[in-house]
């Protein structure tokens, strides 16, 4: 399939004057294929849907180099945040995400691939490859998946095995000693089955230099695998599945300007040869699917998910050792999903679907220092408590500030503060939709759905020694693991309204109420304020546990097809209040999740896809966002009227393309545009920890021959744009109160690449 059929996913931010001066001349339009997506759990056109979605074809996603789930972030109006660890705590749509990477809560954005929860940090940022299509849906979504999805659902779709033979193989080198090759082959084996293996291997050299030596940061490789083998009858049309992937690369480096260093360049104790970031994950599943009658379709979803994930990195950001922040843990998930459908010939189209899950985590947590080093930086951050700067944690200064005497001999250096946490989570529901034609032109739909979840959480904090003792993170250890358990359930309807206009125009509205569980902060246990400094701690303590976070939500918006089918155009207006939003608040160097009141929400998305001509085609997103919190965290803390973070103002994205029919194949020249505007990094809106607004331009010119080869030529960051993925907020505005930690920003943009690539079909 060539690029002019492939980039068929809808978007607009706003018709800019390189579009109006394209030279349209008399030129015959083109007509777009729209996508058919199965959001509402039937196959409908993307323009059919009552909600606001991004949806994306496999061969798209290739030809934009969309890599994993952070790739579609660029092109979807209203979804920010992404990071180049394992991590998925940046991720937001319309606002809404969490900033935590522990393992005590669940992600608002959650991620789905072929109707599989695809889990938490470490295991969800998996390879696309072989892609069918991928859908973004936005806004709170409780009854299109398996597991609940405040903020949105992001479903991932990749091949099915097929009754033909093909086989494809791509090849990529590029600067930074970056090397790809991407291949698959499908082999029918019998009349009903067929088989197809897929894999894809990625390698990336350090770009990033670190002044405080060490090596070059940036580097990763990634080897993925998937084999599918299906099954399909007459009345029964089953998918089995099974994909490892192997990650290794670089961990997550932070920049400050307390270490007095260029914004392009680190100063950080970890080079690439001491932090990791590694993953092992294998995921089985079974999609299989009953044709009943011609009304009733059943589907079941039994799905399996094992991953090790070990990271280590240096999280403050300074060439001494301060805070080195590790994590190790293995997951096991299991669930089950089975749903009914019913289409049939009548005004009510419905369908009923019940899940259950499980899943167990063991893992380790390791916030590393030297112990003189985090005295010299504690005595700067909380400057008002000390007389002086400290040189050590045998200066006069810190043993004023921590009122004892310390023996020079009792220090520590890479000291490690050691939690291990165990979590076990189960849950079930039942949701479903039911959607009547009301006239010709009106269609209604109403669901609900009905969760229960239950976490079982326990946390052993162990004794760190040295001069301090456990200090940075807990202040005590505990005489053994200790537990908690509990269970949250909520009921959340959905109500949903399409009306045609015209044949090409429709409106709709939907209202809807979101949830996510409850759970444990992975840093903290409850002291009622009677425990001493040190430990143990007193018997009957529990982990500190956060209540669910709700949202109230409400979108309107219009699906168009205009100028003779050669334009698309959707735009939604959505409204949220959000109750006890749940969000990392770093106190005195620990992490803690809480529930930190209210906030509200609102913007404008818009997407356009035109073909004005055979020879064009155009797309453009965008988003405006005003977002505000209601309701302090906490009585004072000047939090209130603030943004919330990774929620900026405007973001956008241009993508133009231009083909040039040739006898022997098609030339195309594209070119993509990204925008984004302000970031904080955290509630307190800091701006040592706010990304400034940026934009960024990548080129690629591509021929396809007509003999199914194609070669390109691509430029990421043509304009060596320099600018952060995000910001995080560990102090106050003046980098003070931070218990020896400052606020950072994660990576800087990677400078301008060029690349070549190789493909050849079979």
């Amino acid at each position: 399939m060539n690029l002019k059929t492939a980039l068929i996913a809808p978007h607009l931010f706003k018709l800019s004057p390189l579009v109006l001066a394209l030279g349209l001349n008399n030129a015959v339009a083109s007509e777009i294929e729209v996508i058919e997506v199965q959001v509402q759990k039937r196959t409908q056109s993307v323009q059919d849907v009552p909600v606001a979605v991004s949806a994306f074809n496999g061969d798209m996603m290739d030809q934009l180099r969309i890599e994993d789930v952070r790739g579609l972030v660029d092109l979807t109006p209203g979804f920010n945040g992404k990071t180049e660890d394992s991590f998925i705590d940046a991720l937001s749509i319309r606002g809404i995400g969490t900033n935590d990477f522990g393992i005590g809560g669940d992600p608002s954005v959650a991620i789905f691939t072929d109707g599989l929860w695809s889990g938490r940090n470490g295991g969800v940022q998996m390879s696309f490859y072989d892609m069918e299509r991928a859908e973004v849906v936005k806004g709170p979504q409780g009854t299109l998946f398996g597991r609940n999805a405040i903020a949105g659902g992001i479903n991932i779709t990749t091949n099915k095995p097929i009754s033909d033979f093909e086989a494809k193989i791509g090849v990529t080198v590029a600067q930074f000693d970056t090397q790809e090759v991407t291949g698959m082959v499908n082999i029918p084996l019998s009349e009903n089955w067929y088989f197809r293996a897929a894999g894809n291997f990625i390698s990336k050299g350090a770009w990033l230099e670190n002044i405080a030596g060490g090596g070059d940061l940036g580097a990763s490789e990634i080897s993925s695998t998937r084999l599918s083998l299906r099954y399909e009858g007459d009345d029964v049309d089953a998918v089995f599945r099974a994909t490892y992937e192997d990650r290794e690369q670089d961990p997550s480096v932070y920049w400050t300007e307390i270490s007095a260093v260029a914004e392009d360049k680190v100063n950080i104790d970890y080079g690439n040869d001491k932090g990791y970031d590694r993953g092992e994950i294998l995921s089985l599943q079974a999609n299989v699917e009953f044709t009943l009658s011609d009304e009733y379709l059943l589907t079941s979803i039994t799905g399996y998910k094992t991953y090790d994930f070990a990271y280590l990195e240096d999280f403050d950001a300074q060439p001494e050792l301060i805070n080195n922040y590790g994590q190790d843990q293995t997951v096991d998930y299991a669930s089950q999903e089975l749903r009914l459908n019913y289409q049939g010939d009548g005004t009510i189209n419905w369908f009923i679907g019940a899940s259950v899950y499980q899943e167990d985590i063991d893992a380790t947590f390791i916030n590393s220092y030297d112990e003189d080093a985090l005295c010299k930086a504690v005595s700067l951050t909380d400057s008002t408590d000390f007389d002086g700067p400290a040189a050590g944690c045998d200066d006069v200064n810190w043993e004023t500030y921590w009122e004892d005497d310390i023996n020079p001999s009792d220090l520590l250096t890479n000291k490690p503060e050691t939690n291990i946490d165990i979590l076990k989570n189960t849950g079930w529901s039942i949701y479903g939709d039911i959607t009547w034609q009301a006239t010709e032109k009106l269609d209604l739909t109403l669901g609900g759905r009905y969760t229960e979840d239950t976490k079982d959480m326990s946390i052993e904090v162990l004794d760190s020694g040295g001069a301090l003792g456990n200090t940075f993170v807990f202040e005590w250890y505990t005489d053994g693991p200790v537990q908690a358990k509990d269970t949250w359930s909520d009921f959340t309807p959905r109500i949903a309204a399409v009306y045609e206009l015209t044949d090409d125009i429709n409106v709709y509205a939907n209202a809807a109420k979101g949830y996510k569980s409850g759970g444990y902060s992975t840093f903290g246990i409850m002291n009622d304020g009677s425990q001493e400094y040190g430990g143990p701690l007193a018997a009957g303590s529990e982990p500190l546990a956060f209540e669910p976070e709700t949202t109230t939500s409400y979108e309107i918006g219009s699906k168009m097809m205009l100028l003779d089918n050669s334009m698309q155009l959707n735009l939604a207006y959505f409204t949220y209040d959000y109750q006890d939003l749940q969000m990392i608040i770093f106190e005195s160097g620990s992490q803690l999740v809480k529930n930190v009141g209210e906030a509200k929400n609102h913007g404008i998305e818009a997407d356009l896809h035109w073909t004005p001509t055979d020879n064009w085609d155009l797309r453009v997103a965008g988003a405006w966002m005003d977002s505000e919190i209601t309701k302090e965290i906490e009585a004072g803390d000047g939090t209130l009227g603030n943004k919330l973070p990774m929620a900026p103002e405007l973001s956008g994205s241009l993508v133009t393309s231009y083909f040039h029919y040739m006898d022997s194949g098609i030339v195309t020249l594209m070119a993509k545009w990204v925008y984004q505007s302000e970031i904080y990094g955290g509630p307190g809106n800091y701006e040592t920890a706010k990304v400034d607004s940026w934009n960024e331009l990548g080129l690629r010119a591509m021929f396809e021959s007509n003999d199914d080869w194609s070669v390109s030529l691509y430029i990421d960051n043509v304009t060596d744009a320099d600018y952060y993925e995000r910001g995080w907020e560990n102090a106050d505005a003046d980098n003070k109160n931070g218990f020896g930690l400052v606020n950072t920003f994660v990576w800087p943009a990677k400078p301008r690449t060029v690349g070549v690539s190789f493909d050849m079909t079979f």
